[in-house]
């Protein structure tokens, strides 16, 4: 994402691929009756999803001003825009705080990034700190470490920065989302690192992480089919258990059930599947989990215009 996606902030865009089009449009293509988006809106969007291997409840939400940045009647700068506005992420065992912003300077290339401020309760084992960043944080770890009373709340910063590229031909499209975090936690003396349950990995505080969705999809109506490759890795130069670059890939599945012009309150309600075998990780790939068991994630995306200017040319 999320991506994600980010990691599951990424699995949003799902709903979001139409742009500000007709019904049956894509960014794949132009339609002969196009007309530019409203220069100004008051737009928000929402995505909660359910995991599992490992367990997540996320719910995201973002409202903002989202300007058009070109009226030009072609593939590459139809449905350009920038947006910019704060942004929540809650879960039962932390919430995040902050601005996130966003520009489709093309069809084919996006750009974004966010800085939050990030709280833990100090509940389902989070956060665990740990003085090597090589250490073993797997389930059973975790579990273990956390009945011991050695998890805590505390609080700090998150920013994370990244880019999509994508294209089409025809039904078919292609893309990709690099994205990079970096956690300052301010961990207790001699503490380098901790487990985030999102990015599952030990993650270095004070370092960037990188993590990279790659999609292929079938676009068919309101159903789009696809598979999804999931990279992600510590920029720190660590290794070991901690420092193990992940991989995992599985398919994609989501349904759009209303997709209407800008204005509309509540639009592009699309619910998604996500399925993901473990291709390579310190405890998921047989090592202390059987590899079959897959990552797993359930959720819906919708947006809306809560205001939009007049003035569309």
């Amino acid at each position: 994402m999320w991506s994600v996606l980010a990691a599951m902030l990424a699995t949003p865009a799902l709903a979001q691929d139409r742009g500000a089009r007709g019904d049956d449009a894509s960014f794949e293509g132009a339609q002969e009756d196009y007309k530019p988006a409203p220069k100004n809106r008051l737009y928000y969007s929402n995505a909660s999803f359910a995991r599992v291997n490992p367990l997540g409840l996320i719910d995201i939400a973002r409202v903002g001003w989202r300007a058009r940045l070109s009226t030009k009647d072609s593939v590459l700068f139809q449905d350009t825009y920038a947006f910019i506005g704060p942004s929540t992420l809650i879960t039962p065992s932390y919430a995040r705080l902050g601005v996130y912003g966003e520009a489709q300077l093309l069809a084919i290339f996006r750009v974004f990034g966010e800085v939050d401020y990030v709280g833990y309760y100090g509940t389902f084992d989070q956060v665990l700190s740990f003085s090597d960043p090589l250490a073993r944080y797997s389930d059973l770890t975790i579990a273990d470490l956390g009945d011991q009373g050695l998890h805590s709340s505390r609080s700090g910063w998150v920013l994370t920065a990244g880019f999509t590229l994508r294209a089409a031909l025809g039904p078919i499209a292609i893309r990709t989302t690099p994205q990079f975090s970096r956690y300052d936690l301010g961990l207790p003396d001699g503490d380098v690192a901790f487990y985030d349950q999102v990015w599952d990995r030990l993650a270095p505080d004070g370092a960037f992480m990188a993590l990279v969705d790659s999609d292929m999809l079938l676009l068919a109506g309101k159903a789009r089919i696809g598979v999804r490759h999931t990279f992600s890795d510590n920029l720190d130069g660590s290794e070991g258990d901690g420092g193990m670059a992940h991989h995992r890939v599985g398919p994609l599945l989501a349904w759009q059930f209303k997709d209407a012009p800008p204005g509309a309150s509540a639009n592009q309600w699309t619910l998604f599947l996500l399925s993901q075998w473990w291709l390579q990780h310190p405890y998921r790939t047989g090592n202390e989990q059987n590899q079959a068991m897959p990552l797993i994630a359930l959720g819906l995306a919708f947006n809306g215009d809560l205001a939009i200017s007049k003035d569309v040319p």
